[in-house]
């Protein structure tokens, strides 16, 4: 049987993340064709379908957009393998949310962070499944929205 999922518009100050801070990116993985998931643990993850990046000092190391790209390589980048090798085991020291357009910014180390980046003003970006059943939804256009599971 399936469930009917009605979600509410929330405001931006009645988003806490801090719960992410001091935890640490397990696994990154690809669901095709443009879902990336970040775990944080068992259950907590942002499923991601949009832009996102890794920055390392001042560079970008790592997006999305690289997965499969061969680049001169011998082989195409596993992009999911690589962000994985980038950022787990490192505890993550911040989270800022921007108002408005609900990018997500992920301190790691003063060096590393894990950016997400909303790219439509029309179609959902992230997903964000915190504790106790809790998930944020930022839909097109930078709403946030959320419902218990």
């Amino acid at each position: 049987m399936s469930q009917f999922i009605d979600p509410s518009p929330i405001p931006y100050d009645a988003i806490d993340l801090s719960w992410i801070v001091g935890r640490m990116i397990t696994e990154v993985s690809f669901l095709e064709p443009t879902l990336w998931r970040f775990f944080f643990g068992s259950s907590e993850h942002i499923g991601v379908e949009c832009l996102w990046r890794i920055v390392s000092g001042e560079h970008i190391v790592r997006t999305r957009d690289d997965h499969g790209q061969q680049f001169g390589h011998p082989a195409p980048v596993d992009a999911a393998q690589q962000a994985t090798k980038l950022l787990a085991g490192a505890p993550i020291t911040a989270v800022q949310l921007r108002q408005a357009t609900a990018d997500i910014s992920i301190q790691l180390s003063e060096d590393l962070r894990l950016e997400i980046i909303p790219d439509s003003s029309g179609y959902e970006s992230w997903q964000l499944y915190a504790p106790a059943g809790l998930c944020f939804v930022a839909q097109g256009g930078g709403q946030i929205c959320t419902w218990t599971q």
